[in-house]
């Protein structure tokens, strides 16, 4: 397998004032989804761009193309599922110091409800939170745009645009009040891998539901930008998002493996197995739920911000800096290291690392 880890595109995606992260394409699936009959005042009709919700659920992969002097990269996985009735998240994380967390969900603003778009992007301990309202909605053709809660659309704007098989977002940007009309910064085109992962979500809050999690009327009043760079007075802190929990990955490295210094272990976390029996089946990395590049000595990680469901847990050792896990490199023996997380739940699992790719 290949995962190529690329920091430069995540930098700038996620430092870089109103610069939200990248998303994919999925297919017009408003009967695919069903939402289930909702107790609540609002119609789905009241609110602003509600068609995403029910867009957004599913494993997601595809390529990032940057304009920027960081280049482009190959893959890049994501899990998106309900974490509440009215809002659907994905956390994902790149190396111990590198995470991206990304929610959608429904606030009041100018008295009216609408979706909105939460971003944290987090490099070597320094980050910021980016909010965006969407502005503009096409629900027949898949289009919904998204812009800051002050600046609107002056300094910067995200589009998603859904079509069959595809869904594609497209973030311009003033870079820095340097040029006008804004201009492309970045591009995620991506495939719909699985839903299936997210269908116990979709029943257990028969998401999407027309409910409010936020008030954001007044929440960025007096603000030039809605973006905070510090989180101690973040309106929605990642530690208050609900039903997500933790998994914590204790490592062990056969002591008969030869390892260098400048090794590097890599985690992975995915919804279906990887192998049929022995097999490796390639296709099946669209099932990617979450990974994670760490140091050599790394004996225990967490990840973070994990939707309950069944996973299988994969580790490996790149013994020569190529981001291929194939010959020569080392991972666990054990094909069928499964695991199920429950609501809220707090888990701790053992991998061993201890069998040489042929």
């Amino acid at each position: 397998m290949h995962l190529k880890k690329t920091l430069s595109i995540f930098i700038i995606v996620f430092l870089y004032p109103g610069l939200p992260t990248i998303f994919a394409e999925t297919p017009d699936n408003a009967d695919i989804i069903k939402t289930g009959n909702a107790d609540v005042s609002a119609k789905t009709e009241d609110v602003m761009g509600f068609g995403i919700l029910k867009r957004l659920p599913g494993l997601w992969h595809g390529p990032v193309s940057s304009t920027t002097p960081a280049g482009s990269f190959d893959m890049w996985y994501v899990d998106f599922r309900p974490v509440s009735p009215g809002q659907v998240s994905q956390y994902s994380t790149l190396d111990a110091d590198t995470l991206n967390f990304v929610s959608f969900f429904i606030v009041k603003h100018e008295n009216r409800l609408k979706v909105a778009m939460r971003t944290e992007g987090v490099f070597r301990h320094k980050g910021c939170v980016t909010y965006e309202v969407v502005d503009k909605v096409d629900e027949k053709k898949g289009y919904y745009r998204f812009s800051d809660f002050q600046s609107h659309d002056k300094r910067a704007y995200s589009e998603f645009t859904f079509k069959a098989g595809q869904f594609v977002m497209e973030v311009y940007t003033n870079k820095f009040n340097k040029v006008s009309p804004l201009e492309l910064h970045s591009r995620w085109t991506a495939e719909l891998g699985d839903r299936k992962a997210a269908a116990s979500a979709i029943a257990r809050f028969k998401f999407p539901q027309p409910v409010m999690v936020k008030d954001f009327s007044d929440v960025f009043k007096g603000m030039h930008e809605s973006i905070y760079f510090t989180f101690e007075n973040d309106p929605y802190s990642s530690l208050a998002q609900p039903y997500v929990g933790k998994v914590t990955v204790n490592i062990n490295i056969d002591g008969n493996l030869k390892i260098d210094s400048n090794d590097e272990i890599f985690l992975l976390l995915t919804t279906e197995s990887l192998f049929k029996g022995l097999k490796y089946i390639k296709e099946n990395l669209k099932y990617i739920s979450k990974y994670v590049f760490l140091p050599i000595g790394t004996k225990s990680y967490t990840f973070k911000n994990v939707h309950p469901g069944k996973y299988f847990l994969y580790s490996y050792v790149d013994t020569n800096g190529d981001k291929k896990h194939l010959k020569g490199d080392y991972m666990n023996s054990d094909l069928d290291n499964m695991f199920v997380l429950k609501e809220e739940g707090v888990l701790t699992i053992g991998t061993n690392i201890d069998f040489i790719i042929p």
